[in-house]
């Protein structure tokens, strides 16, 4: 008699799902904190923003702000689809929907996918803004110290 292979899903669909919203949960925390970053640096963009036009490297900064405006499109994106991907999991667990396994897979693979790409640009754009924020306050400084001097 041959082995019979066993799909967990089949097996265990609740623990499967459970774990599902485990992870859609986790993730909506760690975009809410994302968003902070995101706010803080909308902040110091907005703080230092003429200044900034102002650099001799615009083209480098014009292209971190369009990377910076991505990501912020891109997280605001992702947290709705978790959104609605926790709230379908959560009708899934409660019986009150039919479902396709397959896609609900595919989409939760999907997110997984995409907040590794996130996170990834997310730490080389706020790398990027607090650069230019930092060659801002230090020309300024300069500035103020050859003031003071004269």
């Amino acid at each position: 008699m041959g082995k019979v292979k066993s799909n967990p899903d089949k097996l265990n669909p609740l623990g499967t799902y459970q774990k599902y919203i485990q992870e859609c949960e986790d993730l909506k925390s760690e975009l809410a904190l994302n968003n902070k970053e995101l706010s803080f640096l909308q902040q110091l963009l907005d703080r230092y923003f003429d200044e900034i036009v102002h650099t001799e490297n615009l083209d480098e900064v014009r292209e971190s702000l369009m990377r910076f405006q991505d990501l912020c499109y891109n997280c605001g994106r992702l947290k709705k689809r978790v959104e609605d991907q926790h709230q379908l999991l959560v009708d899934i667990m409660n019986g009150a929907l039919d479902y396709d396994p397959t896609s609900l897979q595919k989409e939760q693979t999907w997110i997984e996918k995409c907040k590794s790409s996130i996170m990834k640009d997310c730490k080389t754009v706020k790398k990027e803004i607090l650069n230019i924020a930092n060659e801002v306050i230090q020309m300024n400084k300069d500035n103020n110290d050859l003031v003071f001097q004269a």
